[in-house]
């Protein structure tokens, strides 16, 4: 029983004993009215409150920013006195919604929004119980449950067109006859069983060795994305590369299939065009914390890589410093420059001259 109802129930019944041991028999009614209604009172609320509160959301993965609903049902052994509220704290302030105290069931419909990526563990709802004195008051709180809120794909966009196209040259060459597209890596010299279909000619003919075509194949031709989070400006930019990133991936997917390396990995993983592998990942990126490096790949050396830095420094990564890629770009949260070839998730991408040999 809650102290105000409590103390109600014991002021009528001092009263009753005041009359009765004093003989003033007009304290016996307003004793009496007391003590009932105190007892009324916190028996109501305390019947009440022995119901549920139990409250879903649309699914267990939102995406940032995006809308999801949110159902809230109380049950109650016995109608909730008037003056009772439900209060879901995802509704920004807290929306708070007056239970008919005529049923023993009534229910919340609402959208909330999630602001930030991360495994969010929401306040739980609340169904507040009183009576219309406010003598008695009670709460029932629905379960705790996690949400996985992902990180927001946003579509690229081209800064200058002549740089865009360059991005989805590596995407979209015409399949080999075999099935895996193949092209030329680089020249080496011929070992005795090489075959003649494969020595480069006008190279013998200039300098009279054997040179051999060393050919890869198309996944090892695939974009790379590179995440770097090891020195994010704040958090804010480390969100804008998580994007960044994401929105990356899923674009080079759809054109032809990408790669991504997170922070601490030595090899990438593959992300198919038809995004099977994409949810996996995309999770991954959700509870991405600052602090990881790319480690060293073998992919760096080949292909198209956007290298993705939460960094504010204007020094070139170590890592794509060092990349011979045949197309390198930076992605770096703030506003596009005039050298940029694209923009995507509040981040600039420019390209960077090939590195030497």
């Amino acid at each position: 029983m809650a102290t105000p109802a409590l103390w109600t129930a014991l002021l009528g019944a001092v009263m009753i004993l005041a009359g009765l041991a004093f003989g003033p028999t007009p304290l016996l009614v307003p004793g009496v009215g007391l003590s009932v209604l105190g007892l009324l009172s916190g028996g109501w609320v305390g019947l009440a409150a022995r119901g549920r509160l139990d409250r879903r959301l649309e699914a267990a993965r939102v995406v940032e920013g995006e809308p999801c609903a949110v159902w809230l049902d109380a049950r109650t052994p016995v109608g909730p006195p008037p003056g009772s509220e439900l209060v879901e704290p995802l509704l920004g302030d807290g929306e708070r919604s007056v239970v008919d105290w005529r049923r023993r069931k009534h229910g919340l419909t609402a959208t909330a929004r999630f602001p930030r990526r991360g495994l969010v563990i929401p306040e739980p709802a609340r169904l507040i119980v009183r009576d219309p004195l406010g003598l008695a008051c009670r709460e029932l709180r629905s379960p705790v449950r996690e949400v996985l809120v992902l990180p927001r794909v946003e579509p690229v966009r081209a800064v200058a067109r002549s740089r865009a196209r360059t991005s989805t040259s590596a995407t979209n060459a015409p399949a080999a006859p075999g099935g895996a597209e193949i092209e030329v890596d680089s020249l080496r010299e011929a070992p005795p069983e090489a075959s003649a279909t494969r020595i480069h000619w006008p190279a013998f003919a200039r300098t009279g060795t054997l040179i051999e075509r060393t050919l890869i194949a198309e996944s090892d031709r695939r974009p790379l994305v590179v995440l770097d989070a090891s020195s994010p400006a704040s958090s804010e930019a480390l969100d804008s590369a998580v994007r960044a990133a994401a929105s990356l991936c899923v674009w080079l997917a759809r054109a032809g299939g990408c790669e991504l390396l997170l922070p601490g990995e030595r090899r990438p993983s593959a992300i198919e065009p038809t995004l099977a592998s994409w949810p996996a990942l995309h999770a991954r990126l959700a509870v991405l914390e600052a602090g990881g490096r790319p480690s060293a790949s073998e992919r760096l050396g080949r292909g198209t890589v956007f290298w993705v830095t939460a960094s504010a420094a204007a020094r070139l990564p170590r890592g794509l410093a060092r990349a011979g890629a045949a197309e390198r770009y930076l992605v770096a949260p703030g506003p596009a420059p005039a050298a940029a070839a694209f923009e995507v998730a509040g981040c600039h991408g420019r390209r960077l001259a090939r590195a030497s040999a």
